[in-house]
């Protein structure tokens, strides 16, 4: 619980990745409170937000109290809700719950990286090169996302085939090309048929 110049808030603990993505997307400018988001703008993570302040779940308590899994989920983030809700639902979230959000906002982040990191994958010559534009694009670094952590969800979740994915990639541009020429009348429909029998 806290009212600091009437803001009203439920601490989360997330991955320090997590707490960046929030304060990078969310964050609340006031001078006195430098770890304050509202989410409330986006409406899948607040509606998933509200709902376990307001239909609380001890499902999984016990076992995520003994698990040492989520240890990482070592840094603490503000999270503003309405004095409304604040005085009708209170201010603390189960373990379970807490797990959930926090989990959901790692899905999101996972994929903001592996879809930009796929994208780069292919036209960047090392995967440590698209790491260093990643840090720069979307304001991580080591310390809040550290390489290892993303070679590791890298190798598990978004390993490509550099030349499959070269090949499809070029496929759907030489289509996209023909179409367009299509359309503005530089080929003719048998010359578009035509060129989509090559093969490249």
């Amino acid at each position: 619980m806290a009212n600091k110049k009437e803001r009203y808030v439920c601490w989360l603990l997330v991955a320090p990745y997590v707490k960046q993505y929030l304060l990078t997307n969310f964050r609340v400018d006031d001078p006195d409170w430098d770890d304050l988001v509202n989410i409330s703008q986006d409406k899948y993570l607040n509606v998933l937000f509200r709902s376990r302040l307001t239909k609380p779940s001890n499902k999984y308590n016990k076992r995520i109290e003994q698990n040492s899994t989520y240890k990482y989920r070592k840094c603490k983030i503000s999270l503003e809700i309405s004095k409304s809700d604040f005085y009708q639902y209170g201010w603390a979230l189960s373990p379970t719950d807490a797990s959930v959000l926090a989990n959901t906002m790692e899905i999101r982040c996972r994929t903001i990286l592996l879809t930009y990191l796929s994208a780069l994958y292919m036209v960047l010559p090392s995967l440590s090169e698209c790491i260093n534009h990643f840090y720069e694009r979307f304001n991580f670094n080591e310390t809040t996302w550290p390489v290892d952590s993303i070679r590791r969800i890298w190798t598990r979740e978004g390993c490509i085939n550099k030349t499959t994915l070269k090949t499809d990639l070029t496929e759907k541009i030489d289509k996209i090309i023909l179409v367009q020429l299509f359309k503005h009348g530089t080929i003719s429909p048998i010359g578009k048929e035509t060129y989509e029998n090559n093969k490249i």
